[in-house]
């Protein structure tokens, strides 16, 4: 199943957690003072009302996944609305039964309702639709970038088939030195969980901590040995004894998982290699 974008991060879904709760002030407000209710069964209201259109929110983004047509779009949002406007009936209703509060009629609330809902949904779906074309924005460069890289090779070979010299063999390393001041570390190449760029450095993950080294990913992709270590993404090197599992993470993106609980970012020709590496 799909990764929900709030998920991704803590700030996400901590930005989120402050919208609901603004919202819920806002809804509370609306009802005080418009419609004549009491403090506590406004706020109860309010509360309820915008928790079930914060799920029926996240429910929406496994939807609009599978469809992208504008008329589907505007049904799903009508019955959202409906949904939503049945469930602030049934709490108003329980509230006046339950707790003698009687405020004005639901149908005299509805505009302002409706309104608040609709303008919460849509602001909703706009950051959905934002997530989705950054989302193939991002694989689109990554295609273009690998498509470039591929047009490198293919010419440096042939220039060295003009040049009537075969390629040398990369030779395999078993061991990266690193320097960090006074101090030089030696470290195993089957210690490595995985390699990150970071500009003109490389960052080197193992168990122990992490290490960072002047030296290219070009580098480590053509000498650590291909058995290995998959280049998954332009910026990342995994060593596979080191993969728990690999999943979808969007709608054509992959992700893996380490043994150590890290998630990273596969791009579609790094999928396609660690299948063939991994004999998938």
């Amino acid at each position: 199943m799909d990764i929900h974008p709030i998920q991704e991060s803590s700030r996400r879904w901590m930005t989120a957690l402050i919208l609901a709760v603004v919202a819920a002030g806002i809804q509370t407000t609306l009802l005080w003072g418009y419609a004549g209710a009491d403090t506590l069964p406004a706020a109860i209201d309010g509360i309820l009302s915008v928790g079930l259109l914060c799920l029926l929110a996240y429910l929406a983004w496994y939807v609009i996944g599978l469809v992208s047509i504008l008329q589907t779009d505007l049904l799903i949002a009508a019955l959202v609305l409906l949904f939503w406007l049945a469930g602030g009936f049934a709490v108003q209703y329980v509230l006046e039964q339950n707790m003698g509060q009687v405020y004005a009629p639901f149908g005299e609330t509805l505009p302002f309702r409706i309104l608040f809902g609709a303008l919460a949904w849509g602001v909703m779906m706009l950051w959905y639709r934002l997530q989705s074309l950054n989302t193939v924005q991002e694989e689109i460069l990554e295609e273009a970038v690998s498509r470039e890289e591929a047009l490198r090779e293919e010419l440096r070979q042939i220039e060295c088939r003009e040049d009537k010299a075969l390629p040398e063999e990369a030779e395999c390393i078993d061991r990266i030195t690193v320097k960090d001041g006074t101090h030089i570390h030696l470290i195993r190449t089957d210690e490595l969980l995985y390699i990150q760029a970071c500009g003109d450095y490389v960052t080197l993950v193992t168990p122990s901590g992490q290490y960072v080294k002047e030296q290219t990913m070009k580098y480590f992709d053509a000498h650590l040995p291909s058995a290995g270590f998959v280049r998954v993404h332009r910026s990342t090197i995994v060593n596979v004894t080191q993969i728990s599992r690999v999943e979808l993470f969007g709608k054509e993106n992959y992700q893996l998982s380490l043994k150590n609980g890290v998630r990273l970012k596969v791009s579609n020709s790094g999928y396609k290699l660690l299948k063939e590496r991994l004999e998938l």
